[in-house]
C-alpha cells in the first residue's frame, strides 16, 4: 500500500507496477504505438516521467503531448549479468527525445553497432520478460531502435 486513499494513485512504494492516474494515458497511448510526455503549460518544456508538477519550474498545469519518437542516443551500456527473469546481456541507454526529455530504456540491436549521438526511435514492444508487472501485465513496453536513415 502507498498510504493514499485514492485507488488510482499508485505511489512509488515498490512491488509490482501499477497503472496510476498519472501514467494511465501513457500506457494507453503506448499500446497504440504512440509515446506521450508531459508538457508544462507555464514554461512550455516537456518532461518524462510523467508527474503532476513540472520539474523545471514547479508549475502544476501540465498536459500530455505526443512525442515524435525521434531521439538521439545520449549514453549506453551493456549489462553482462542480469537479474532473474532477464536474459543477459542487456543493452540499456539514455536517449534524448527531439522534444527534450531524456528517457532510460532498453536498446534494440548490437552493442558494437551503437554510437553516441546516433539517431534512434522509440518503439512500442512486447514485454516478454519474467518480471511481475502487476497492472501492466500484457501491456506494451518501449525500447529504442537505431535509425539508419530518417527518410525510410
Amino acid at each position: 500500500m502507498n498510504g493514499s486513499s485514492d485507488p488510482d494513485d499508485s505511489g512509488d512504494g515498490g512491488g509490482a507496477l501499477e497503472i496510476g492516474r498519472y501514467t494511465r494515458p501513457f500506457w494507453s497511448a503506448l499500446s497504440e504505438g504512440d509515446f506521450l510526455v508531459h508538457e508544462c503549460r507555464d514554461c512550455n518544456r516537456a518532461f518524462f516521467p510523467p508527474a503532476p508538477v513540472c520539474p523545471h519550474c514547479g508549475a502544476t498545469e501540465v498536459e500530455w503531448v505526443e512525442a515524435s519518437g525521434e531521439a538521439e542516443l545520449y549514453s549506453f551500456t551493456r549489462q553482462h549479468t542480469a537479474p532473474p527473469g532477464f536474459d543477459a546481456p542487456v543493452l540499456l541507454g539514455l536517449v534524448e527525445l527531439a522534444e527534450g526529455p531524456r528517457v532510460l530504456c532498453a536498446i534494440e540491436g548490437e552493442y558494437g553497432d551503437l554510437e553516441l549521438g546516433q539517431a534512434v526511435e522509440l518503439v512500442a514492444t512486447e514485454y516478454d520478460e519474467g518480471f511481475d508487472r502487476g497492472d501492466l501485465s500484457g501491456e506494451a513496453f518501449f525500447a529504442a531502435r537505431p535509425v539508419h536513415d530518417r527518410s525510410e
